[in-house]
């Protein structure tokens, strides 16, 4: 199972990765949703992370990131997520507090399926959304990253 989320978290960097460049290259054409529903994919993969491993996160779910930032964001939460996987079980349960403050209980499998569940849902919005505005769109299937 460790080996199936390793390679599905590859296919995340690699599509994430693929989409910071693509905005780079377009930067003065984006709107505001596409920059900030990449920076919530960013954030959000960033939270999950924090919550697995028990640290305080150093950001919040719609906070506007520079678009220079996101590579970087982007390969710390590749990289903690994958130190996460070699070092920890998949049947451990995490304790953590959503956004309300409510205290949860969730198997860190089903965290993880989230992260990448969340990334695809969000990337699919930014590819119309760039479509809308006429822009370069980046494949991000999984079956051409294979």
């Amino acid at each position: 199972m460790k080996e199936f989320f390793i390679n599905k978290f590859e296919y995340d960097y690699y599509s994430n990765k693929m989409w910071c460049e693509n905005m780079l290259q377009q930067e003065d054409l984006l709107n505001e949703y596409v920059l900030n529903s990449m920076s919530h994919i960013l954030n959000v993969h960033h939270i999950w992370n924090s919550r697995l491993i028990q640290k305080k996160a150093e950001s919040e779910v719609w906070d506007k990131l520079p678009l220079s930032y996101f590579e970087k964001l982007h390969l710390n939460n590749y990289q903690t997520t994958i130190d996460y996987l070699e070092h920890h079980e998949l049947t451990e349960k995490v304790n953590y507090h959503d956004s309300e403050g409510v205290l949860l209980k969730k198997n860190n499998c089903d965290i993880l399926y989230h992260i990448l569940n969340h990334s695809n849902y969000h990337r699919e919005q930014i590819s119309l959304a760039m479509r809308q505005l006429g822009l370069l769109v980046s494949s991000s299937n999984f079956i051409l990253f294979k």
